[in-house]
């Protein structure tokens, strides 16, 4: 065998770039987010926590870096330039928002009970006797700044899960990586929610975001835009706590209707690209 036909093999850091990016966004997510669930002996301030998703920030830039160097850094950040992606898909961020209200309506139809917002999370936040719809604007900027996820699990796991597998596929493993992710926030005290439901959940919730971040060319504007309007609608909506002592829950008929939702996203475009005119996103 002549030497032009061998080929070198890829360094270490290039062949295990996928798992040690999400390692390294763990490693430097989890210490905070376990701290505050109170399972390791320090605290960190709550400023600090309010940023926990710059650890993917870190991660990403980092190992794009290491990996790309400078050209791949300035592609990555050149996708939260991505804004010219048609009216449709700025509609589409309204969907997980649209998807939790509907949940709220058919749990109070379904049990009988008016909805309550006197008891939403963001009364938590701003108080008990705040006026929230004037919060909903500046906390959606806040969390779309300030949640760095999107740049670590659409910017730079998805690209490389992609490459390797169909849209759907890659969305899957994503969504069970994702999910033990937010594992820790289950541990934390007066927090029952159900992990089932929540793995779920997030679990059609990855292949919609795919959908979103295909059809817009891998826009990370477009993704970060749905994730803050996701999170935004969880604390100003009583998505949980409009059931008393009944086995019917809006956090379980929000899960199912997210499954519907990406259920029609694959019927419609497909499992290879989850996008009917565009291909899978596999560049950074």
């Amino acid at each position: 065998m002549s030497e032009s036909t061998v080929r070198a093999e890829p360094p270490f850091l290039h062949r295990h770039a996928l798992s040690l990016g999400i390692a390294l966004m763990f490693l430097l997510t989890w210490p905070i987010d376990l701290s505050n669930s109170g399972r390791v002996a320090f605290h960190v301030p709550f400023l600090v926590y309010l940023f926990l998703g710059w650890g993917f920030v870190i991660a990403a830039l980092v190992m794009t870096a290491l990996t790309g160097g400078r050209a791949a850094v300035v592609a990555l950040l050149k996708r939260f330039l991505i804004w010219r992606v048609g009216w449709r898909w700025y509609a589409a961020v309204l969907l997980a928002p649209a998807i939790m209200f509907t949940a709220v309506l058919l749990n109070a139809a379904l049990t009988g009970r008016p909805i309550d917002f006197a008891d939403v999370f963001a009364h938590r936040i701003f108080g008990a006797d705040a006026s929230l719809p004037m919060f909903i604007l500046p906390f959606f900027l806040v969390d779309a700044i300030s949640n760095g996820e999107e740049i670590g699990w659409r910017g730079y796991v998805l690209p490389r899960l992609q490459a390797r597998h169909n849209a759907l596929v890659a969305s899957l493993i994503l969504g069970v990586i994702w999910a033990i992710w937010h594992y820790p926030k289950f541990m934390a005290p007066g927090n029952d929610s159900s992990f089932g439901l929540f793995f779920v959940k997030i679990m059609a919730e990855a292949v919609l975001f795919t959908w979103i971040y295909n059809n817009t060319r891998g826009s990370l504007l477009m993704t970060t835009l749905f994730h803050a309007a996701s999170n935004t609608a969880g604390v100003f909506l009583p998505i949980a706590n409009t059931v008393v002592g009944s086995n019917v829950s809006a956090l379980a008929l929000q899960a199912g209707l997210d499954v519907l939702a990406a259920i029609v996203v694959v019927a419609v475009c497909g499992p290879a690209n989850l996008a009917r005119t565009l291909s899978r996103q596999t560049q950074i």
